[in-house]
């Protein structure tokens, strides 16, 4: 049952790259990626909200360890206790750091389709509620939703991303606080049951232990696979909306061009 659900997921992974604004990354214009970035700052927002409800949700006492542990490195300390800059605050910074201005992230409203897609992914995890295979299903849609697919959304955007922000190794470009760490610890590393603790697990590592444990029947098998594609659809979905938008401006940039030489 854990290789379906693996190949599933690589099968998911693979059809997500290939979607066509991570294919043509490298042609957006810089206004435009901060214009996607920005709406994408919305569903980093929500994260907070879909841990809690996963947390509150569990009846496994090891799961919720694992998801409250997660949920905690959103707000880190140092040695001594003393808060350090959220998760939330490190977005706001390195979105500052690729060129965007605080009035650019602050005012942007939220498009319907991003709207849509946060309304959405938190109706699917409440519709888990009072199913037969809920405590599963919340487990994997969390962790193929807010970690798996998060990483590979990073990893794409990365390409233009890194253009202005390094991993820690460049002199001359800054450091990325936000989408370097979450690209390198939500990833997905190996497949379920692959899992090791040499060199420690990434969060969605973490979260696999618990989902192949769980996975204990065929049934159970499917109702993680529908909710899978859900989580993909939804994901997919929210990037086509910048497609459209970014057709236009080409076509736009064609026609002015156009005018200009005639």
């Amino acid at each position: 049952m854990i290789e379906t659900l693996n190949d599933f997921e690589i099968s998911l992974i693979n059809k997500f790259r290939a979607h066509p604004l991570f294919m043509q990354i490298d042609a957006i214009v810089w206004q435009d990626l901060l214009e996607i970035l920005i709406q994408r700052r919305f569903l980093s927002l929500s994260i907070v909200n879909i841990y809690e409800f996963v947390i509150d949700a569990l009846t496994d006492q090891q799961i919720k360890r694992t998801v409250r542990g997660i949920l905690n490195e959103e707000f880190p300390r140092n040695t001594k206790g003393v808060p350090l800059p959220s998760h939330r605050e490190l977005l706001f910074q390195d979105l500052l750091n690729l060129g965007a201005t605080p009035e650019m992230i602050l005012a942007t409203p939220e498009t319907l389709t991003t709207q849509m897609v946060r309304d959405k992914s938190y109706k699917l995890m409440v519709g888990c509620l009072g199913e037969k295979h809920c405590q599963v299903g919340l487990v994997a849609f969390l962790r193929f939703w807010a970690e798996v697919l998060v990483s590979v959304e990073y990893s794409c955007l990365w390409q233009q991303i890194s253009e202005r922000l390094s991993n820690g190794q460049s002199n001359h470009k800054l450091r990325s606080e936000f989408y370097y760490f979450h690209m390198i610890h939500d990833s997905r590393n190996s497949d379920i049951g692959k899992e090791t603790i040499l060199g420690g697990l990434t969060h969605s590592q973490e979260l696999a232990i618990h989902l192949k444990r769980l996975i204990s029947s065929e049934e159970a098998l499917v109702y993680c696979l529908n909710l899978q594609e859900n989580a993909y659809q939804l994901k997919y979905q929210f990037y086509d909306q910048f497609i459209k938008v970014h057709l236009m401006r080409e076509r736009e940039s064609i026609k002015h061009w156009g005018e200009r030489k005639n």
